[in-house]
């Protein structure tokens, strides 16, 4: 039977040939598992199907912390599924899925990524009912992963400390949720830092907490407070220049003292310095000074160009 015709079917493969799914969210390392593969090898078939991308591949279904647990050139037991499409796949991982505590974090990748799979093969509409009736979970529950899922996103996009990040991996998902309608993001980065500290406040602490930094008032303050940063900021700079400016005054002195002692000697005795590259490095150090003077110049430029704008403004 061609391997087109066949459904599925058990084999030994190298785990070379084994990737990741580009599908699936990656999962969070097991070490006890890790441990237990190395120690007694792995007691069940990885679930994987031909990739759909490179040819004598596969890509893996469910067993993803099974396969980085072994070496590559070693042969491993999979169990190869044929007859699956890219919904599919999330609909069989998820049955082993389920078997293990998973983070509120992992499910809304899951599901997340369910739902935009569903989205892309058969349309949006109804994508999140048909993931809700397949994984036997209500729709308000996928909208809530979902909108979880994004909170992430806007939390790495915020460069949210990882410590942060991952404390917030373990809260509940009302909670998480909650976070999620924050609309402000510097009020959500405070919330979110306050939960990351204190792990079991509970969902009215939260809610109370949510309405405080979302007030027009902590607005008010939140904007006077980055005024503030931005004057000590302007501060900060003023000094950053006076001081590489007393710099560049002490290396041009050095270069003045130099440059004379330099001229001394040539001037009494130029036969001792008519090689090529002599020649060469001094007007190396002229074309050198002369783009010192013309860069200066354009600084001086730009700074009479900023005062300007400033006035005008004012």
């Amino acid at each position: 039977m061609t391997e087109a015709k066949k459904k599925r079917g058990f084999g030994f493969v190298e785990a070379s040939r084994l990737n990741p799914s580009r599908l699936l969210p990656k999962r969070e390392s097991d070490a006890k598992l890790e441990e237990s593969i190395r120690r007694d090898g792995i007691q069940q078939p990885i679930i994987v199907r031909p990739s759909p991308y490179e040819s004598n591949q596969y890509e893996i279904i469910d067993g993803h912390l099974r396969r980085k647990s072994v070496q590559d050139d070693q042969k491993v037991l999979v169990y190869v599924r044929y007859d699956v499409d890219d919904v599919e796949v999330f609909k069989l991982s998820e049955a082993t899925f389920k078997r293990k505590p998973r983070t509120t974090y992992e499910r809304s990748l899951f599901y997340s990524g369910w739902v935009k799979t569903v989205e892309a093969t058969s349309g949006s509409r109804g994508a999140q009912k048909k993931v809700a009736t397949e994984a036997n979970l209500s729709q308000a529950e996928v909208s809530h992963y979902l909108s979880i899922a994004k909170l992430f996103e806007r939390l790495q996009s915020q460069n949210i400390p990882e410590e942060n990040f991952n404390a917030l991996k373990n809260q509940g998902v009302n909670k998480l949720y909650a976070l999620a309608k924050v609309e402000d993001d510097s009020a959500m980065l405070e919330v979110a830092a306050e939960m990351a500290e204190n792990p079991n406040m509970t969902l009215k602490e939260l809610k109370a907490l949510i309405e405080e930094q979302t007030s027009p008032e902590r607005a008010i303050e939140r904007l006077a407070e980055e005024g503030l940063e931005e004057e000590e900021s302007e501060s900060n700079r003023i000094d950053q220049l006076t001081n590489a400016t007393k710099e560049l005054e002490a290396a041009l002195d050095k270069a003045g003292e130099a440059l004379k002692v330099f001229k001394s000697r040539i001037a009494g005795d130029p036969r001792k310095f008519l090689s090529p590259d002599v020649l060469k490095r001094t007007r190396r150090m002229l074309n050198a000074l002369k783009k010192i003077e013309k860069e200066a110049n354009r600084i001086l430029s730009s700074g009479k160009k900023g005062h300007s704008d400033r006035q005008a403004v004012l």
